[in-house]
């Protein structure tokens, strides 16, 4: 039994990537009768059992809604009042709708962050009664209802929903109250585009009155919702405002519902007609929302204007769209498919949105018409014109601490007080920490709420996932400003001699002058400043610095208004901000979780996922709901620990109940126990852990990906293969050459080839793993000549020509030296993919309507992968300019789906009218790092086409096919796709494009070679020679080998032909989801080895890097280099060098250089405990005696080394590492701790 796989030269460390845990099917029982049409036998098995599923505390909310307050003086815009300060309700889905807000394995995991200007979140991936905790706490939290949504059909109102709206208009309402109450639940929501129930309208009316009015009692946020398109009578009527046709849906009086108008509210008077009759009823009109269809482009007509006539009128906005992801989070890959790429993406829409296309309340673009949702949506007003920034920071502190660690809830890490817990992703947007009220006000000056007080460059911030204090991102401030002050937090917390305001930052690089800025309530532009930094400290991205302010006269007794920040005479600044705390005395202690049940899922490489639920203790009656702070606490840590090993922190969550995913797991075989404790309201203390009993791992599930170590190998460099699982079982490992002669043989999990392959070119490698299945690698390998350059290589690394430590006095220059080996080369010039795509347009290489139908066509290149997320674009051809949905399907597709190693594509007709899709799916393995060559053919009978895929001058294997939903069969399609109707009609605007992304398919991350484009079908022997075919000898009609660089407007010239070729830029068209498809300046790398070009010169540039240093006369290539660093300060301090070309990168960390004052005095400072590592000892230098404890973490959370010693003033402790690599050493003196420290062991 053989399987092929189709590739060349598997160049990569990695193979293919290990793919993250995450949320499967089955992990979380929801439970039953959870749909909305049974929402009534939901809360009738709730009444009975007081649970819907075993799972339940996945569902409660455990944060008590907080209540927002008004204080004019720190708003932005002081003209917005109670009367025209809008609300706005995100009605819209929550991330994917399998997954919705629950607790997930995967970082790209949706985290909105724009609280402040929501009222109301309806969350259409929720039916009613039963949305995820993790959404409800977060918005909680910031004083935003959540309700779920009752999706019902447009038309004649199906039984179903009949009956629940018949049987719930009939409920009492205590009992439906308590329901939502126990859950957290802040009201009901209903897409009510339906005709009939006239018999039960008035009753569900009055409920809805009464519910409101019950439910108001005790939650501050409740609000129904009711979509205005049924109105008293169960009749439709769409697009007539408020009137005495839909009144009683709103309440007169009193509240039943708000309403959300449909898309057409800005045509006649309407809204001033609707703001009367509210007025009239005794209703606020506020609580009208004016619907934006955002996928739609609605309102469309925009004779009376859409934001222009809004903010004329005291009516409220919501925003729509779609039916399973919301607009912001569908397509947030128009800028690539990274994961982090995509979370920036998402964020920047959402931050222009709301604040702006400036990101800055205070600076916004006028106020215009249009709806765009992009990432460089720049000339958009946003949402803050018309509504201030809300905020709940207002509580009594003697009951709850403020303290934020600005976590989004998701991460790629997750820390503790700075220190590496593990690396495994994770998201959980209920442990969302306050983030900053405005997102971001800037000003030169306190509280100005003017564009000309916002600097044209000046400081920006964003947040960053490279690092955080506690969670996985922190805020990141960065720039350049004479004087600029960022509002964090609108306050109003009464303040007490005493309390303890903490700030806690990391300076990365610049420099500046910081201060911390507090207000009090009526004096809000008078100033307290107390210092963080002054300009002549040096940067220090190894640590967090704390800074802590005891409240005196100046503020006690006093309402704390405003905590801003001050930046003077800042200079490239680059700050990553990872606390703001307020805290009064010392919180209780909360006593220890009570388990209920734990489960353990999936066992891999990455590791292992499990699920713990969890009670506390409380005194409430079962169907109250019982909330963290009634028990005095902020949140839990969950733990992994396996029998023998240390403990793991998890993560952490608001929720009774958590997820762990790639639990990392270091010890064969070891059972495993979950534990949680809860931490006190001041996050100082935490309770006892309680534990699981130890549980066997469940069975482990092998990859089988395979990979090599190198990204490029030259003649005779040793190199190794090996599976991706280290604890996958043997396999005996055979490399061929071109032909088909062994050259290696050997068995292992991951095998060495000492002394490498002398000759140049592509080898196979013929795999027999341990069940005597042969797998085939076709052109794995790959041998490139040195002249077409190599990975860098730091061969020696000195200071002062020493390879040890090294002593020097204060402010003398160190001689850094490095030499490496011969990296630089020539070689062809590709042209990056940038995940933007790349292509040209079709009707200039001859496609037109008449022929597409019959027309026969070949297009090849060479592609090279940096990474391949699992689902990706190769080639299509569509009209981007054209109307939404088309232009995201297109006349054609390729969809990669890496996980499978499937290849589909997908022939359309424009408009779908009677032609169903025709879909092959090809076998085809690629592999990041690797050039691979892929052609592909369109053929003809005569009367239709099919394509052909070939990789690596073979045809690929055809595994299935599909015409349609109803014709589908094995191997090649037998059928031809006929059509008259594609984007050719579109003309100038439809293009053919490699790698462009469109909705849930990535774009590529990639470069691409040697273009070629054939006005016919090249048969099999004819492509077989293609790949190499470096002379033309088949000459193509058009053929771009991106040697010439572009002209003026982007536009790179063809080899070949006269049609130009383009990176892909693009503006916002008039309409959603149209975009004009511009070029946009290319960026040219490292091309195909196989290519003929000359014109890409492969440098190695040396990059130095150290703390509280300053580096200067750098000078370096590829084989030798050097710098001076100087170090005012006394200390220990080490050095990197990274050695970078376009192949990769190789670094190298010299340590220590000890760093004496004149006098001698060497090593430490009167204030700090120092740490270094020589050879393969820990050096810890103890300024002062204690009782000290230290701990040596791996970077995975793994504790490597835990020592408790009594030391003496001034002494060295040594603590010994067995294994290289990065570390993380916390010192503890007396029961604190007082130094976390990152050290490398080389």
């Amino acid at each position: 039994m053989k399987k092929h796989f189709y590739l060349l030269a598997g160049l990569v460390f990695f193979s293919t990537s290990m793919s993250a845990q995450y949320l499967r099917e089955g992990y979380i029982n929801s439970g039953q009768n959870v749909s909305s049409e049974k929402f009534t036998s939901l809360l009738n098995g709730w009444k009975a059992n007081k649970k819907i599923s075993e799972d339940d505390n996945f569902y409660i909310s455990r944060v008590k809604p907080k209540k927002r307050f008004t204080n004019t003086a720190t708003q932005v815009k002081k003209n917005l009042t109670k009367e025209n300060d809008k609300r706005l309700i995100m009605w819209v889905p929550w991330d994917d709708p399998h997954k919705n807000a629950l607790p997930d394995g995967k970082f790209d995991s949706e985290v909105f962050s724009m609280w402040n200007y929501v009222s109301h979140f309806g969350d259409w991936s929720a039916p009613l009664g039963r949305i995820p905790a993790n959404l409800l706490d977060v918005a909680h939290k910031n004083g935003v209802a959540v309700s779920g949504v009752a999706g019902i059909p447009f038309g004649s109102l199906r039984n179903e929903y009949a009956n629940m709206l018949n049987n719930l208009s009939q409920r009492d309402v205590k009992d439906v109250a308590a329901f939502l109450r126990y859950y957290g639940i802040d009201g009901l929501g209903y897409n009510s585009e339906f005709s009939g129930g006239s018999w039960f309208m008035s009753n569900l009316q009055e409920f809805h009155k009464n519910l409101a009015a019950e439910m108001g009692k005790q939650n501050p946020v409740y609000e129904n919702i009711w979509y205005d398109g049924t109105d008293n009578d169960g009749n439709l009527s769409f697009d007539k405002g408020l009137g005495d046709f839909n009144d009683q849906n709103f309440g007169e009086n009193q509240a039943a519902a708000s309403l959300f108008f449909n898309y057409n509210w800005n045509g006649g008077s309407l809204l001033e007609n609707s703001v009367a009759y509210a007025k009239e009823i005794n209703r606020d009109p506020l609580y009208l929302y004016a619907g934006i269809n955002m996928q739609g482009g609605e309102p469309r007509w925009v004779g009376n204007g859409r934001w222009t006539l809004l903010e004329k009128y005291p009516v409220s906005i919501g925003l729509w769209g779609a039916h399973t992801r919301n607009m912001f989070w569908e397509s947030r890959n128009e800028k690539g498919s990274n994961p982090e790429t995509m979370q920036r993406s998402y964020l920047l829409r959402t931050e222009r949105w709301f604040t702006g296309g400036t990101r800055n309340p205070a600076n916004c673009p006028p106020v215009g018409n249009s709806l765009n949702y992009g990432v460089d949506n720049y000339d958009f007003q946003g949402m803050s014109p018309f509504m201030t920034a809300k905020s709940t920071l207002s509580w009594d502190l003697n009951d709850e601490a403020f303290i934020t660690y600005f976590n989004l809830g998701n991460g790629r890490f997750f820390n503790w007080n700075g220190v590496r817990c593990h690396n495994s992703e994770w998201a959980n947007v209920g442990v969302q920490d306050y983030l900053p009220t405005w997102h971001f006000w800037f000003s030169s000056k306190l509280l100005s709420g003017e564009k000309a007080d916002v600097p044209t460059k000046g400081l920006d911030a964003e947040f960053t996932w490279k690092d955080a204090y506690v969670g996985g991102s922190c805020l990141r401030i960065f720039g350049s400003t004479n004087s600029e002050y960022l509002h964090l937090f609108k306050t109003k917390y009464g303040l007490k001699a005493g309390d303890v305001v903490t700030i806690r930052y990391k300076a990365i690089g610049g420099k500046s002058n910081v201060k911390l800025v507090l207000t009090a309530t009526g004096s809000e532009t008078q100033e307290t400043a107390y210092g963080l930094r002054t300009i002549d400290e040096l940067p220090n991205a190894d640590e967090w610095l704390t800074k802590t302010f005891t409240v005196t006269n100046d503020l006690a007794g006093k309402e704390l208004a405003l905590i801003a920040l001050k930046f003077e005479n800042a200079e490239n600044l680059n700050l990553y901000l990872g606390e703001c705390s307020i805290v009064r005395g010392k919180a209780e202690t909360p006593s220890m979780p009570k388990i209920i049940s734990s489960k353990l899922f999936d066992y891999n490489a990455s590791g292992l996922d499990a699920k713990l639920i969890f009670n506390m203790n409380s005194n409430k009656a079962a169907d109250e709901p019982v909330y963290n702070s009634d028990v005095k606490t902020s949140l839990f840590k969950v733990y992994a620990q396996q029998e023998g090993g240390e403990k793991v922190l998890m993560g952490i969550t608001t929720s009774w109940a958590a997820m762990m995913y790639a639990i990392p797991l270091t010890i064969d075989n070891a059972k495993i126990r979950l534990g949680v404790s809860a931490v006190s309201l001041d996050m100082k203390s935490e309770s006892e852990i309680a534990w699981t009993e130890y549980q066997d791992l469940p069975e482990y599930k092998y990859s089988e990906a395979i990979q090599l170590n190198k990204p490029v190998i030259k003649p005779n460099e040793d190199f190794e293969i090996s599976y991706v699982d280290p604890k996958h079982a043997e396999g005996t490992w055979e490399v061929l050459d071109a032909s088909g002669k062994s050259v290696f043989k050997a068995t292992g999990n991951a095998v060495k080839v000492e002394n490498g392959l002398s000759k140049e070119g592509t080898y196979d490698i013929k795999l027999t793993d341990a069940k005597g299945i042969v797998h085939e690698y076709p052109g794995y390998i790959q041998i490139t000549s040195l002249d077409k350059g190599a990975l860098p290589k730091i061969e020696s690394l000195t200071a002062n020509g020493s390879k040890t430590d090294i002593s020097v006095e204060e402010n003398a220059a160190v001689a850094m030296a490095y030499t490496g080996r011969q990296a630089d080369g020539i070689l062809s010039r590709g042209l990056k993919i940038e995940e933007a795509g790349v292509g040209f347009k079709t009707n200039a290489a001859g496609f037109t309507q008449a022929n597409f139908a019959t027309k026969e066509w070949t297009l090849s290149f060479w592609i090279k992968f940096n990474s391949i997320p699992n689902e990706v674009q190769i080639l299509d051809l569509r009209a981007q300019e054209s109307g939404w949905p088309w232009n995201n399907w297109g006349t054609f597709w390729s969809q990669y789906d890496a996980k499978n190693k499937d290849l589909c594509f997908t022939l359309r007709e424009r408009f779908n009218h009677g032609v169903p899709e025709h879909s092959t799916h090809w076998k085809v393995n690629f592999i990041p790092q690797t050039w691979t060559h892929v052609t592909f053919v369109m053929e003809s009978n005569g009367t239709g086409i099919r394509e052909k895929v070939y990789v690596n001058g073979k045809l690929a294997d055809a595994t299935k096919w599909n015409v349609g939903s109803g014709q589908s069969g094995t191997g090649m399609n037998p059928q031809y796709f006929v059509t008259t109707n594609s984007y050719m009609e579109e003309g100038d605007h439809t293009m053919m494009m490699i790698g462009k992304g469109r909705h849930q398919l990535a774009a590529i991350d990639g470069v691409v070679d040697d273009v070629k484009f054939f006005d016919k079908k090249l048969d099999d022997k004819q492509i077989a020679t293609l790949m190499y075919d470096n002379t033309n000898a088949i000459a193509p009609t058009l053929f771009w080998d991106f040697e010439s660089n572009a002209d003026g407007d982007g536009w790179i010239p063809a080899k070949s032909g006269n049609v130009k070729f383009m990176t892909i830029g693009s503006k916002p068209g008039s309409k959603e989801g149209v975009q004009i498809l511009t070029p946009k300046a290319p960026t040219f790398d490292a091309g195909c080895f196989f290519s003929a070009g000359n014109s890409f010169k492969l440098e190695t540039k040396p990059e130095w890097a150290t703390n509280l240093g300053l580096i200067t006369n750098v000078t370096g290539s590829d084989k030798m280099g050097s710098a001076a660093v100087t170090y005012p300060a006394h200390g220990d301090y080490k050095v990197t060098l990274t050695l970078e070309n376009s192949f990769g990168k190789d670094t190298k960390t010299f340590q220590v250089i000890h760093v004496s004052t004149k006098n001698g005095i060497q090593g430490t400072t009167a204030s700090k405990t120092k740490a270094y590592v020589v050879g393969d000892e820990i050096y810890v230098e103890c300024v002062e005696a204690g009782n000290y404890k230290f701990s040596v973490y791996s970077v995975n959370g793994n504790q490597i080394i835990s020592k408790a010693l009594t030391v003496a003033n001034g002494n060295t402790v040594k603590l010994q590492l067995c294994n290289t690599g990065i570390y993380i050493l916390k010192v503890q003196k007396d029961g604190k701790t007082i130094r976390t420290v990152k050290l490398i062991r080389q």
